[in-house]
């Protein structure tokens, strides 16, 4: 048997237990209440995979992008004074344009829309159009040309290289007079120039060349590569084709195209045009030059050449 005196002194400390989980259990519960208010009512923290505190921290820790770079455009080389100083040192009819193709100006002209004859500058049109349609496919590389014995790629590139003119006639025949009028006038918007009756003047002459510049029609690299090649490696064979502007040059790439008519008996050329595309190497300049000329002598020409080059250094010289 429980004395009543144990019995009381029990209930007692039950009653102290009791009221210490209590208050226990009450201090618990307002330092949670504390803590959750802390979390919920101050700032945010910046947490791994909190999107907004991500976005902050990049906003304020990764450098700005740099900007991108942008083409310079060099400066204007004024060959007008040369042009006008050439011109006014031959005879016969003559004109000339210089195009700055880094620039997109002409930055020398002289009499630029006077008609002649183009002799054998009317291939340019024919051998641009071929190339074309090997690129399109509607022509194959191997196919033949009538009356030549060779392929059409053999064709367009001699009708440049060395002006074989057997192989631009079938070309033309190929596409057709007509055809290729079509095309001249409304896929390379030159509207002043009448191949069929061979004529042009020197601006249509300098748009052609700048066609030949972008070739932005002409993508297959095999065929640009050779296309450019036909342009600048020229063999002396019966004719010299590199005559006129690029045996003026030391130092240039010069890509060009001549068309000419000599009178044996009176011992003068009737024509002589020169169209190229120079490439100054280091400083990666280029120009086109365009010179139609009837009854000037391919020497004169041969001295444009020399004094453009030595122009264009005086000015790097002193820039």
């Amino acid at each position: 048997m429980v004395s009543k005196s144990s019995s009381k002194h029990s209930s007692v400390n039950d009653k102290t237990s009791f009221c210490l989980l209590f208050v226990l259990l009450f201090i618990f519960i307002s330092v949670l209440s504390y803590i959750l208010c802390l979390i919920f009512l101050s700032e945010p923290v910046d947490v791994p995979g909190n999107d907004k505190n991500d976005e902050d921290a990049s906003i304020q820790t990764e450098p700005l992008p740099e900007p991108e770079p942008t083409n310079v455009i060099p400066e204007k080389i004024d060959f007008q004074p040369l042009v006008e100083s050439w011109a006014s040192s031959v005879g016969g009819n003559r004109s000339v344009l210089v195009y700055d193709l880094d620039r997109e100006e002409l930055v020398g002209s002289y009499n630029p829309d006077e008609s002649y004859n183009t002799a054998s500058l009317y291939k340019l049109f024919v051998v641009y159009e071929g190339y074309r349609k090997l690129q399109s496919g509607e022509w194959s590389e191997s196919g033949t040309v009538s009356g030549t014995q060779k392929t059409i790629l053999q064709c367009l590139d001699l009708a440049i290289r060395e002006s074989n003119s057997a192989c631009a006639e079938s070309l033309w025949a190929m596409i057709g007079r007509d055809a290729l009028n079509d095309v001249i006038i409304n896929d390379f918007g030159i509207v002043n120039s009448n191949i069929s009756s061979l004529i042009s003047n020197p601006s249509d002459i300098l748009k052609m060349m700048q066609i030949y510049y972008k070739h932005e029609d002409i993508t297959d690299t095999s065929l640009v590569s050779l296309m450019k090649d036909s342009f600048l490696h020229q063999p002396v064979t019966t004719y010299n084709w590199r005559q006129g502007l690029p045996s003026g040059f030391t130092r240039a790439d010069v890509y060009n195209k001549v068309g000419w008519d000599y009178n044996p008996d009176g011992k003068y050329w009737n024509i002589y045009h020169d169209t190229s595309i120079v490439l100054f190497p280091g400083e990666e300049r280029h120009f086109i030059i365009t010179i139609m000329t009837n009854k000037v002598p391919f020497q004169k020409i041969t001295e444009f050449g020399r004094e453009f080059e030595n122009t264009y250094y005086q000015y790097v010289l002193k820039n």
